[in-house]
């Protein structure tokens, strides 16, 4: 039997995964400028992107202009940010949004946003956030067991009295689709919403690069530079581990849920991984981000011969077949080769796949490439994924 918690786990496991990101190919074979060709400015942070679709940073007299681009709907311009480091206006202040950066405090609906600013040696400006519960950090997580950190909402809403209670300097929100209007109430307090688009972005260094707008929010722009440009040299030297004329191995991910099995679609940024690090995806040439909706006989078609299962949401064959026993007709498991995203999860279920490892995309690439190519990497210590436990 499967418990209570373990079946909780699944679904809170399962609803990342499945997120849909955004628009976008760029793999290791297409990635620009690299870091050796930049300027990184020592004091502020480099504005033009190399990955990231999302948003787009330009330096003005003063501070930055930030535009969020809609990943829904091409061409479309979502939100404009005023990020003002000097007691300068922008020249149409009427239409933009200003926040006067570094910020004093900030309060965040998702890890995620948390784990960019641990990161950055920033999470002291971190006064609340949503779900708390599920932090990975061990020092934040004391911080809200202290009451230091508040808990100010669930899942992605907020308790606006408690935030106007709070007045943090920015509220950080995650963006979906069609809910991209503050509530009146915050807007008559003067606080500002900045919707943060990281997770649809379809590659793992355009995630990553997000980075650079908690840099200038943090007062931390050169630090956010230097960050990226080792995590980016980092990823693109393991893509260079990978043999493109060598025979590639197959390999699927997820698990069904309630009789539907959800893929993720070529552009997605779990297939631009599998990429990366030289495996087959048997929905690669899907032209879409989005997940795709099967049967569990149509994913048993495709991958049933796959030598290797990479993201399951539990920790051992057990389990995994506590749940559906017909997994065990997957060639996968049958030879021992499913893995789990669990590798860095505390006692209270806080997983670090979806904190630190958003920032450190090259950390999880490491782990792909000694699962697919471990002749590359035969000293490789497991970061974010590791092996099932077959009991």
């Amino acid at each position: 039997m499967v418990s209570f918690y373990n079946k909780l786990k699944i679904k809170i496991f399962f609803f990342a995964l499945i997120v849909l990101p955004a628009v976008i190919l760029v793999s290791c074979r297409n990635t620009g400028a690299s870091s050796s060709q930049k300027s990184i400015k020592k004091s502020t942070v480099s504005a033009e992107n190399q990955y990231a679709r999302c948003f787009s940073l330009e330096e003005k007299e003063g501070g930055y202009l930030l535009s969020l681009t809609d990943p829904w709907r091409e061409g479309r311009v979502l939100e404009q940010y005023w990020l003002q480091e000097e007691d300068q206006a922008y020249k149409n202040p009427e239409e933009v949004i200003t926040i006067k950066v570094p910020v004093e405090t900030i309060v965040a609906s998702s890890t995620t946003h948390a784990g960019f600013m641990t990161h950055l040696d920033a999470d002291d400006l971190l006064m609340g956030m949503n779900n708390p519960e599920r932090l990975y950090d061990s020092v934040l997580y004391d911080r809200y067991l202290s009451g230091e950190l508040l808990k100010m909402g669930r899942d992605l809403e907020y308790n606006l009295e408690y935030l106007i209670s709070a007045h943090p300097s920015v509220i950080l929100q995650t963006g979906i689709d069609g809910q991209f209007k503050p509530d009146n109430r915050l807007l008559e307090s003067g606080i500002p919403v900045l919707y943060i688009l990281e997770w649809m972005e379809s590659t793992p260094l355009g995630r990553a690069e997000w980075i650079k707008v908690f840099g200038v929010l943090t007062g931390r722009g050169a630090l956010a530079d230097s960050l990226f440009a080792q995590i980016e040299d980092s990823y693109l030297s393991l893509c260079a581990k990978v043999d493109s004329n060598a025979p590639r191995r197959k390999v699927f991910t997820g698990t069904d849920f309630k009789g539907t099995w959800y893929v993720p679609g070529g552009r997605n940024y779990l297939a631009n991984f599998f990429q990366d690090a030289g495996l087959e995806y048997p929905w690669a040439s899907v032209d879409q981000s989005a997940s795709l909706a099967l049967s569990f006989e149509a994913v048993y078609n495709q991958a049933g011969d796959a030598p290797l299962w990479i993201g399951v949401a539990v920790d051992s064959i057990s389990q995994l077949l506590g749940i559906e026993k017909r997994y065990a007709n997957f060639r996968a498991v049958q030879e021992k080769q499913v893995y789990t995203l669990t590798h860095r999860v505390n006692l209270h279920g806080g997983n670090d796949y979806w904190e630190g490892g958003v920032v450190r995309p090259d950390q999880i690439l490491a782990d792909l490439i000694a699962i697919a190519w471990p002749e590359q990497l035969p000293e490789h210590r497991w970061n974010f994924i590791k092996p099932l436990i077959f009991n």
